[in-house]
Formats: C-alpha cells, sequence, structure tokens
C-alpha cells in the first residue's frame, strides 16, 4: 500500500497560506502522513542570483517556469510512490494531474473548511488554540514575520490563520471547536482590529533587523529544530515541507551575513548542508567558515517530499573505461604534443535539477563529452527522468560514457571550501561519498572533485576598460551594498510606517540605468565586480589531501589558472587547473561565456606545440534554466559544437573530465623522468607555495548580466 500524502494548493499571494500551511504539516506528522504543498503566481524562469536594489531584478526569485520547471510532471511522479489526496485553491494548475493520479478532498481558499476536511481525513482532533499570524510588512524596514513562524505551529497542535482574518472566518473556527486566539508577533495595530480580539500575545517585530529577529526565533526554538533554513520569506513561506520534514529553523538577514553571524552556534551545530538561497556571494565564504555548505532551493519543485521516492539507476550496459582512450593512447597523444578538451557543467543544486534535461539534450544534439557536477541532495531529488540517460547507450538515445558525473564541494551544499576547516570537509565529503554509492550504480560513481574557490583569494588588477566580443565596455561604480538599521523609534504605537524613500542619488541611478537600457547604451558599461580585485593564489594541500582522503582520484582547482600541467600532484592524486575562459567576478571562479574565448584559449595552448588540456567551467544555471535558456540556449549550443568538435582548429581532442586527469598523470610521469635526467620539463607547475593566505575581499552575488547601472 502507497504511503499518504497530503497536498496543499495555495496561490502565492493568499496570506493565509503561511499559518495553515504548517497547522496541516504538524496534523499530518501526527497522523503519519506526509505532506507538500505548492504555491502558484506569476514566474520568470530566471536565475536568482541575490540582492538587488528594491528588489529589482528579473529574475524575480519565483522560481523556474511552470511548463519549462515541469510542475505538474513533478506532481504526477508524487503519485506512482504516495497515495495523494490534495486539498486547496480551486485555481491550482495542478488540479488536473493530481486527480489522475490522486484524489481531492475538496476545493476551497476557506481555512476553516480546510481545516474541518483535512483533520477530518486526517483522524485528528481539532485544536482548540488558533495562532494569528501577520504576512503583511512590519515596521519601516518592511519585515514580514510570519513565515517564520512555522516553528511555533509545528511544535504543538494548533490551528493557524492571518490577521487579516473577518468576523465570519472566526466564527467558523469557532464553531470547528477553536476557543483561544493567540497572536504571534502580529503588528499592535492589526492586533487590535482582530475580530473578536486577541486572548494573548507573544513576540514583537518593532525595533528588529530580518537578522536579529529571525536569530532570535531560532534561538527561542533550537530544542526543535536539526539545522538551518536560510532565504527571504517567499522563499522561507514555500519550503515550508522542507524545513519541516528536517526540522530547519528559519534565518534571514539583509544581507545574510548579518543573521549567519548572529546565529553561528545554531548553524554550526546542525546538519550540513545549509538550504536556502544566498543574499549575494559573501553568504558562501561566511557559512565555510562555520563548515557547512549552502545547498540552494528556489519556491517551486522538485517537492520535498520527492526524497522519500528513490532514485534507481541501471548498472551501465557497458563499462564507463570502455569509452575512454586507453594509457598507450594518451602517452602517444602525449608525444604528439595534442591538447584535450573538456567542459565542466555546473548544476548541484536543488533548483538547478530544471538545468540536467537540457544539459543531457546539449550533450546527445552536439556529441559533447563533459563533466557534470551534482551533490547527494541534486541525485535524491532527482527523478528517473533527469538522470537515466547517464547509462543508456547513444545508439538508444542516451548519452553513456559522454557525460561523466562529479561530485561538488562539501558534497552536498556549495561553499568557498577553502575557508573550511580542512577535517570538516574530509569529513562531510566522505560520508557524502557513503550516500551516493547508496544511490547511483558502481558504473557511474563520482571519481573526480569540484570546487567552488579551493584557493585563498590574492589580490590583483582588472582594467577598468575592456573588450567584449568586439564592443568596449567600462566598468563603473556599483551599487553599495544594504544594511539593515532598525529605527528609533520602531516601538512606537501606531499603523506600520511606509518604507523609507529611496535617496535622490539612487533615484537619479536608476534614471540613468533606465534610459540606458532604453537605448542599448548599457552593453558598454558594467559594475565594477567585487572580485575584480582578487584571484585565486597557490593551490591548498590541505584541501587536497581532505579530498583525497574522502577516496577521490582527482579534483579541479581554481588555483594555477591557464597552465596546462597538474597544480599539485602526489601520487596518483592530481589538482587540475582550468585553461579556458576567463575570471567571472561576479562568482570567484572562472567560467567560459562564448565561442570567443574557447577559440583564444585553444589558440595559446596549440602555439607552443605542447602536450595540455583545454578545459573550463559552465555556469549551467546562467544558462539552462527554462527562462535563461529561451535566451541564451544558441549561444551555450555554439560553445559546446565547437568543443565537441576540435575546436576552430580541428586538432583538439573532446575527452571527459577523468581522461584529462590520467593524461595529467602520464605527463607528470614524463616531466619527472626528463627532470631526473637533468633538463627541465617544459609546462609543469612549481610546489604550491606556503605563503599565509591574505584576507577575502568582499564578495557579491552571481547576476544574469552585470552590465547594469540603475
Amino acid at each position: 500500500m502507497k504511503p499518504a500524502l497530503l497536498l496543499y494548493l495555495a496561490h502565492g499571494g493568499d496570506p493565509h497560506r503561511v499559518a495553515v500551511a504548517p497547522a496541516l504539516a504538524a496534523a499530518a506528522a501526527r497522523a503519519g502522513w506526509a505532506f507538500d504543498l505548492y504555491y502558484d503566481g506569476r514566474r520568470s524562469g530566471r536565475h536568482f542570483g541575490g540582492w538587488e536594489d528594491g528588489g529589482r531584478t528579473e529574475a524575480t526569485g519565483t522560481g523556474s517556469l511552470v511548463a519549462g520547471g515541469r510542475h505538474l510532471d513533478h506532481a504526477l511522479w508524487l503519485t506512482t510512490h504516495y497515495r495523494v489526496v490534495a486539498l486547496g485553491d480551486p485555481g491550482s494548475p495542478l488540479w488536473s494531474v493530481v486527480e489522475a493520479g490522486g484524489e481531492a478532498a475538496l476545493r476551497s481558499t476557506d481555512p476553516a473548511a480546510l481545516y474541518e476536511a483535512a483533520f477530518r481525513l486526517l483522524g485528528q482532533p481539532i485544536p482548540e488554540e488558533v495562532v494569528v499570524l501577520d504576512a503583511a510588512p512590519q515596521t519601516p524596514l518592511g519585515i514580514v514575520a510570519a513565515p517564520f513562524l512555522y516553528p511555533r505551529l509545528l511544535a504543538e497542535p494548533c490551528l493557524g490563520v492571518d490577521a487579516s482574518a473577518d468576523a465570519g472566518l472566526r466564527a467558523r473556527l469557532e464553531a470547528l471547536g477553536a476557543r483561544r486566539f493567540v497572536g504571534a508577533c502580529v503588528d499592535p495595530v492589526r492586533a487590535g482590529r482582530f475580530p473578536g480580539g486577541l486572548d494573548a500575545a507573544e513576540g514583537r517585530v518593532a525595533g528588529e533587523s530580518y537578522a536579529s529577529f529571525s536569530a532570535g526565533l531560532a534561538h527561542r526554538f533550537a530544542g526543535w529544530g536539526r539545522g538551518t533554513l536560510l532565504g527571504d520569506p517567499d522563499l522561507i513561506a514555500a519550503q515550508l515541507p522542507l524545513a519541516a520534514a528536517k526540522r530547519l529553523l528559519p534565518l534571514y538577514g539583509r544581507p545574510q551575513t548579518d543573521v549567519i553571524e548572529r546565529a553561528a552556534d545554531i548553524i554550526r551545530a546542525g546538519a550540513d548542508p545549509v538550504y536556502g538561497r544566498q543574499f549575494d556571494d559573501h553568504d558562501f565564504f561566511a557559512l565555510g567558515r562555520l563548515g557547512r555548505g549552502l545547498q540552494i532551493v528556489d519556491p517551486d519543485p522538485p517537492f520535498a517530499s520527492a526524497v522519500a521516492v528513490p532514485l534507481r539507476l541501471p548498472e551501465p550496459p557497458r563499462p564507463v573505461a570502455d569509452f575512454e582512450p586507453d594509457d598507450a593512447t594518451l602517452r602517444r597523444w602525449a608525444g604528439e604534443g595534442r591538447v584535450l578538451s573538456t567542459l565542466v557543467l555546473w548544476s548541484g543544486m536543488i533548483r538547478e535539477l530544471h538545468c540536467i534535461p537540457r544539459i543531457l539534450d546539449l550533450v546527445a544534439a552536439t556529441g559533447l563529452r563533459c563533466g557534470l557536477v551534482v551533490t547527494v541532495d541534486s541525485l535524491t531529488q532527482a527523478s528517473p527522468a533527469d538522470l537515466a540517460l547517464l547509462a543508456v547507450p547513444e545508439d538508444r538515445g542516451g548519452v553513456l560514457g559522454r557525460v561523466e558525473l562529479m561530485l561538488g564541494s562539501t558534497g552536498r551544499g556549495v561553499c568557498a571550501e577553502g575557508e573550511m576547516p580542512p577535517d570538516e570537509l574530509a569529513r562531510l565529503l566522505t560520508d557524502a561519498r557513503a550516500e551516493v554509492a547508496g544511490i547511483l550504480p558502481p558504473g557511474l560513481m563520482p571519481r573526480g572533485w569540484w570546487p567552488l574557490v579551493d584557493a585563498p583569494l590574492v589580490p590583483a588588477t582588472t582594467p577598468r576598460l575592456r573588450w567584449d566580443e568586439g564592443r568596449p565596455v567600462l566598468r563603473i561604480t556599483p551599487r553599495p551594498r544594504p544594511s539593515e538599521t532598525p529605527a528609533a523609534d520602531a516601538g512606537a504605537a501606531g499603523p506600520t510606517p511606509a518604507p523609507a524613500p529611496s535617496s535622490p542619488a539612487t533615484d537619479a541611478r536608476r534614471l540613468i540605468g533606465n534610459a540606458l537600457r532604453r537605448y542599448r547604451l548599457d552593453r558598454f558599461y558594467e559594475a565594477w565586480r567585487p572580485y575584480d580585485s582578487a584571484r585565486p593564489g597557490p593551490v591548498s594541500p590541505a584541501v587536497a589531501a581532505a579530498v583525497r582522503s574522502a577516496g577521490f582520484e582527482y579534483m579541479w582547482t581554481k588555483a594555477a589558472f591557464g597552465q596546462a600541467g597538474p597544480a599539485l600532484v602526489d601520487g596518483d592524486f592530481v589538482a587540475l587547473p582550468f585553461t579556458a575562459g576567463d575570471w567571472d567576478g561576479w562568482s570567484p571562479f572562472y567560467t567560459v561565456r562564448n565561442t570567443g574565448q574557447v577559440r583564444a584559449a585553444e589558440r595559446r595552448l596549440l602555439r607552443p606545440g605542447r602536450p595540455g588540456w583545454l578545459a573550463s567551467n559552465i555556469d549551467s544555471i546562467l544558462w539552462m534554466l527554462p527562462g535563461e535558456v529561451l535566451e541564451k540556449g544558441r549561444a551555450l549550443f555554439q560553445v559546446a559544437q565547437l568543443v565537441a568538435g576540435g575546436g576552430g582548429s580541428g586538432r583538439l581532442v573532446n575527452v571527459t573530465p577523468n581522461t584529462v586527469a590520467r593524461y595529467a598523470r602520464i605527463l607528470a610521469e614524463t616531466a619527472t623522468r626528463v627532470t631526473d635526467a637533468g633538463t627541465a620539463a617544459p609546462g609543469t607547475t612549481e610546489a604550491p607555495s606556503t605563503a599565509p593566505p591574505p584576507t577575502t575581499p568582499p564578495a557579491h552575488k552571481r547576476t544574469r548580466d552585470p552590465a547594469e547601472v540603475g
């Protein structure tokens, strides 16, 4: 018999959803049911890279497009494992597929009617206490408190409604048996207007910032929590099922580093990874110092309950080694001075599962051989539809032998690994490999490791004027990073003040930016990026040792960029530098953005006539999310086609990353023999420096288009 799952459907603008959902989740848990939800709304399908001034961004933060993100497919997939019983908004787009494989309990937006149907279905008594939340912004900072209070509703039996409830809703709840109405962090004015009054009031928002407010709640409910959920109110609300299942304490700050510092003890004591999304790239460094990675989610499917559906991939019909050149061939290529080529596609977050089908299509259409970076959580949340083709031969429509899985960063999340204590990195990677071994067949097990930024950052210079695809681009001063400062009189009674107006300088900047975009002049301007003044220093032997101890055969490194020789060799273990593309500047890694960068690297690497490799990263979310691929898919196709076809010269040999690692070992062995004979080997690298790392420079977000002014 299938396990039962209660699925709550609501519109993303319904204020009651934030109170109703945790009450239903808690009741379902008491009844032994699984719980999940879906909030519909307008979606852009764009990459949400973090903070934007005034919230103005093309990536609105609502997640993938419904069709491209296969939301209905994800809902139908739940019905293969669960007996799905749905209730909620009659206008939800999921009803047709849910009813195809599940059951409809009630179509209604009335909280009282939903509670009556759900508690009767679950066989649970109606609680007498109703917790009243406030989903409206409070204080001049516009703090939305309601989404962060779900631990209060999950901890003990209760119902929940929003402070906007009318007298009729209160009467219907009382008819069900509700007797006590308790306000939790409700604005005093709205609390006074609540029909029939409140019997008690808990907590306050006045005088708080998001960081102090959410950190205070996290410490209050620390005994309940087992991990943390880091993100804005909309994300926290949409990821309630994940938070309830894993007992995640909600945290948020503007910037989030504020709350990471305030709740460092909570984060460090909790499980890895931290779930949520970055405010900007400072978060990856701050979490790394606490020994934790960030597993990024959006307010969209895959559903958290899908983790219970086991991923079953068959063992490939042929060993993966059959698709790689043998050592004799690699030695011959080395003697001929051949340059190998590969791309490493990052797609290791749960939100990035939407990229996987498009990546596999890209490989099948171009014949590319590449690496695909995953994590434990992206694998456990994936369906066979996402990854099954990895084990299917080409003549049957698959990509067997063309895509090599690699494990990324902490194995479960992503952070600045060079900031993490090496022993903690080793522990996390060892545990992650053990989990992956229980998910994937042996023939698909990752042999290589990919970092966000494994090396310490050192000072570097970037020209103010650069050329990009034939046009000049001038770098200008970026916007200041925001900070929250609670108003001194925030505790005063009265209506919630409106957020403070923007400054004249901000208004002027926005006006100029809009004008530049209107006339397409923004193509010639780009804000100084947070990492323009830094580059990775020498490879960290401690990080390499941690990766090797976890059982990996090789790793990529962001150190020694451009050198087609291993940055570190320790026995059979090698650390491979990237050699193509450019420094991202927004995030701390190298990436390739167009065919021009591939061709430039190809010319540079072929000119000396020495063996080596052309390798770079593809940040898949900037190309392959459902909204991004509509605009950028053709450009990525051209990059993949160029690499797969041997480059512009036709002399490159496209291989998987593991083949590059084997090639690097052979080149290192050859260099050692030549050096032992008394002749310096060309293309070899020096031993890693032991100089102390400099202070990490400011970080920021990854953004879809950094050339912006307003």
